[in-house]
């Protein structure tokens, strides 16, 4: 059967699948991971597929529809995100119009949040994918092809009934065995090849490659929304072998590659874990370089062997510097003065960690912002991002907006300013939404325009071969940005379904 995946196109440079869902300031263009660990399931079970990207092809809507009518697909499978919503809804309309028989899904962390509202929205969409899509999407592809259970038989998927009806089977138990599931990175080989150098993150050494090597973060913060829609808070391992074995396929089929980015939820959420990553890295004699998501509470002698093992930079959510903020989201490293410390047990070890600091919170004021801002300097990150709250659905954020009364707008187009770059719907008292984007614009010149941050900078472009080309990319997109208004919402609305009140 011919499956097509697909990463609609939206506005240029898009990341549907990053957490906050935009077009960023640090030319960052993120892969599209989930939607091709689920492409390699379906393909391993037989299957023909196509995988289109269209943002990293630069392909627009009438360009990604012939491609799809040329491979002559019986399923397309889309990923949405809530900011993305309205124009995914509209891709999927497309598609129904200029292939009437062709069935079309959606996935993704809003499809999950939110699938019975996606199909109400959308009258032509056929089925919605809940939760861990990659055996949901097998287990449709089985029932359309007529050798699985019918639909309606399996878990996580609303569909419409026979008399036109919406039902939807809950997400079953997540995926235990992680191991069975195909190297995302051989799905980005054979399909996503062409696009391998578009993809840049604006902390990392590029090009690079993303890939899990666990799914599920034990932690409970309010605002993050892939744990609490697709991946579950029990963290589940791959076996230190099969990454190690990855890790060097990546490094024998991926030319000129800069790193391997964990993009677990928290990849250092077991020390235990990377503890065995690293150690058998270390015994092959694999030179690979690697970064990760972390969390501040990693020890010096980990930070150590990660270093030793290749690992080069951490991106950590420090958030605030509001004990009571970070209580109130259930960060869980309430302590600046640990996550203080980590940092500089970080340079000891000589890892780099990329700081992300968000505004906008339950309990933020004017002061617990430039708190954060000081806090951000004092930390002083190779990197740093300062973004306003984005409470999307599914969310204990979303929850809490809504009972407080701090979401002033369930009109999904107005999680992104005109341009695509980051918006919120979230006001707290007297910070209102632009007020929120503004004090971000403002966090960033302070921290970039430092002469220090700026020296540090140029002394590792002039050293580093690789980081030159970041710095020079990254800075110079992002200063485009520094003296730029944000926020501004599009004079004219896109056409798109209402959402009910």
């Amino acid at each position: 059967m011919n499956v097509t995946f697909l990463n609609p196109p939206f506005h240029p440079m898009f990341s549907r699948e990053s957490r906050s869902p935009c077009v960023t300031k640090s030319s960052t263009l993120y892969w599209p991971m989930f939607l091709s660990y689920a492409a390699g399931v379906c393909e391993a079970d037989g299957n023909e597929i196509q995988l289109i990207d269209s943002p990293a092809m630069e392909l627009d809507l009438p360009q990604t529809l012939e491609g799809i009518k040329k491979f002559g697909p019986e399923l397309v499978i889309c990923s949405t995100s809530t900011p993305s919503i309205l124009n995914d809804l509209k891709v999927v309309h497309a598609i129904k119009q200029e292939m009437p028989n062709v069935k079309v899904a959606i996935m993704g962390t809003h499809a999950t949040a939110e699938p019975l509202e996606s199909m109400e929205m959308e009258p032509s969409l056929d089925y919605v994918v809940i939760g861990e899509a990659d055996y949901t999407c097998r287990n449709l592809v089985r029932a359309l092809r007529g050798d699985g259970a019918p639909v309606g038989q399996f878990a996580g998927l609303a569909y419409r009934t026979a008399e036109g009806k919406v039902d939807f089977q809950p997400e079953g138990p997540k995926i235990e065995n992680l191991n069975e599931i195909p190297w995302v990175s051989k799905v980005y080989r054979k399909h996503l090849y062409s696009c391998y150098k578009k993809y840049f993150y604006g902390a990392n050494l590029n090009p690079l490659i993303v890939i899990l090597s666990g799914r599920g973060c034990p932690n409970h913060c309010s605002y993050c929304v892939i744990p609490q829609t697709l991946n579950g808070h029990k963290f589940r391992r791959r076996d230190p072998k099969d990454v190690v074995d990855e890790l060097q396929y990546i490094k024998e089929n991926f030319e000129d590659l800069g790193e391997v980015f964990f993009e677990d939820d928290t990849f250092t959420a077991s020390h235990e874990h990377v503890r065995q990553i690293c150690n058998l890295i270390l015994e092959r004699g694999l030179k690979i370089t690697w970064s990760c998501n972390a969390r501040a509470d990693v020890p010096l002698d980990l930070l150590k062997l990660m270093k030793k093992a290749g690992g080069r930079e951490m991106c950590v959510g420090f958030e605030s510097a509001s004990p009571e903020v970070l209580e109130k989201i259930h960060k869980g490293v309430k302590n600046t003065d640990k996550a203080i410390e980590f940092t500089k047990n970080a340079r000891k070890a000589g890892l780099l960690v990329h700081g992300c600091f968000m505004v906008g919170n339950p309990g933020d004021t004017p002061e617990t912002l430039r708190m954060t801002l000081d806090y951000a300097k004092k930390l002083n990150p190779n990197t740093a991002q300062f973004y306003p709250i984005m409470a999307y659905p599914g969310t204990e954020a979303y929850k809490e907006a809504l009972a407080s009364g701090a979401l002033k707008s369930k009109d999904y187009s107005q999680w992104l300013d005109k341009d695509g770059f980051h918006r919120t719907t979230i006001q707290r008292g007297e910070l209102t939404s632009q007020a929120l984007v503004d004090f971000c614009d403002k966090a960033r010149r302070e921290f970039y325009l430092r002469p220090s941050y700026i020296i540090r900078q140029g002394i590792m472009a002039i050293k580093n071969p690789r980081e030159r080309y970041r710095v020079l990319r990254g800075f110079g997109t992002l200063v485009k940005h520094l003296f730029r208004k944000h926020g501004e919402l599009a004079p004219v609305a896109r056409q798109a379904p209402t959402i009910k009140e």
